[in-house]
């Protein structure tokens, strides 16, 4: 409101300033223009009936005839600027006057200037104009108006016009503060809102009421709040899965360390080599959690340095493949590698790069049944290269495919672990300025592409 104040007062006083010198031009034009009609009249007159007089015959005889019509103070002046008459007989008579006005006419130009009357003070016109004779100037015509009238006709032009311009700065004050009270309102109502969601109260709802900004940011702040609340209930999803993960392989290597102090136990070789193997299947399985949220939390952090280097990204997921094909041959799924290309260079860290691979790939594999298929798809364009990882297997919910790469989230399947696989491979590729496109329909397999841009050479 202080804003749309500013600037209606800003404009209103320059439009008052602006009328303000257009009248007084106006007016000042128009009394300009009546003095300088007259001085014309008056030379036409000398011409016409009093030219075989000079000007100090015409002063002394008193030949009056062709300025006492006027108006207005005159003054006959001769062409060394001295004054011969004055109507109101002042005291210049006899002196020479030098103002701008005078000495312009003296060259043959009418002019004119403002000044002040010694006597009364006010402001005044003079007006000068050569008189001449068969082409000859024979003296100056000078003609003084007061602007009292000028200044009384603005005056009461700029009442009306003062008038109108508070007239438009109170409706407008009237206007802004309604227009205003209707949009601080919302915003106070959504600012409380805002306010009791920083407090923890994720249950308060903003109005979504309405077409326009505020009820967008309504609509907004309801969305965050709870997209909050989805990811506080997977965080606290996720300490309670962890715990129990963590605290699972635990259970099992301090069960079987209390029970391979046993002397019977001890005794026994196939009991003994079956607890050992736990105690290392369990230990290994408690150290790939610990990896996974030791992984995260350095690539949360602003620290990480990446190892970039123009690598040749075919290779790398080549590597990948060959590293994890005896565990497809194994778990008896058909795992494939197709591409027709044999080099396309990435600007990336090979290492976080290979982790991103196999962590997809991992996840394919959980997935996929006996017999299925595993696709490893590399294709490009002429900016980015496209890695596909494309199975046949479990697929995603629909109502979960959304949250599979957030932080913490955990689908319903019960081969999901800590939830920070996807993750942690988002977080990479966006740190090679990349994307993770993930789709998938349930019971019919999922598609897993990284995009990365090209080196071009």
């Amino acid at each position: 409101m202080k804003i749309i104040m500013i600037f209606v007062t800003v404009v209103i006083i320059g439009f008052e300033i602006f009328s303000f010198r257009s009248i007084t031009n106006y007016y000042e034009s128009a009394l300009v223009g009546a003095m300088l009609n007259q001085a014309k009249y008056n030379q036409v007159l000398y011409s016409n009936y009093l030219s075989r007089y000079d000007l100090s015959e015409i002063v002394i005889g008193d030949k009056n005839s062709f300025y006492r019509n006027n108006v207005s103070q005159v003054q006959i002046l001769d062409n060394s600027s001295n004054v011969l008459f004055d109507s109101l007989g002042s005291t210049k008579i006899g002196k020479k006057i030098k103002t701008s006005d005078v000495l312009n006419a003296n060259k043959g130009e009418y002019s004119y200037q403002k000044l002040f009357n010694d006597k009364t003070g006010e402001e005044v016109i003079a007006l000068s104009y050569p008189l001449s004779d068969n082409q000859k100037q024979i003296g100056i015509i000078r003609l003084i108006s007061s602007t009292k009238k000028v200044k009384e006709n603005v005056n009461n032009q700029m009442i009306i016009f003062l008038f109108f311009g508070l007239i438009i700065f109170f409706i407008t004050l009237i206007v802004s503060y309604y227009a205003s009270k209707r949009w601080i309102v919302p915003i106070k109502k959504l600012t409380r809102v805002g306010e009791k969601l920083a407090q923890g109260d994720f249950k308060v709802r903003a109005s979504e009421n309405g077409k326009n900004e505020i009820s967008e940011l309504g609509q907004t702040l309801n969305y965050m709040s709870e997209s909050i609340v989805k990811r506080e209930d997977m965080k606290n999803e996720f300490i309670s899965s962890v715990s129990h993960e963590l605290r699972t392989p635990l259970t099992s290597i301090k069960g079987w360390a209390i029970t391979l102090q046993s002397k019977d136990i001890q005794k026994n070789e196939d009991m003994l080599n079956q607890g050992l193997t736990i105690i290392e299947n369990e230990g290994e399985r408690l150290s790939l959690m610990v990896e996974d949220l030791l992984n995260f939390s350095r690539l949360s952090s602003s620290s990480f340095q990446y190892e970039k280097d123009d690598l040749n990204i075919v290779d790398i997921v080549k590597e990948v493949y060959n590293q994890l094909y005896p565990r497809s041959l194994n778990e008896k799924i058909n795992f494939e590698f197709k591409t027709a290309y044999e080099e396309i260079l990435v600007h990336c860290d090979k290492n976080k790069m290979k982790e991103v691979f196999i962590n997809i790939i991992d996840n394919a594999m959980k997935f996929t049944s006996k017999e299925g298929h595993i696709d490893v798809m590399i294709s490009r364009d002429e900016d980015f290269v496209n890695i596909e990882v494309k199975d046949d297997g479990e697929g995603i919910k629909e109502d979960e495919i959304s949250f599979v790469s957030s932080k913490f989230f955990k689908g319903s399947s019960s081969k999901s672990q800590t939830g920070l696989g996807l993750s942690i491979c988002e977080e990479i590729v966006k740190a090679h300025d990349g994307k993770l496109i993930i789709k998938s329909k349930y019971t019919v397999g999922t598609s897993v592409t990284v995009v990365l841009p090209r080196v071009k050479l």
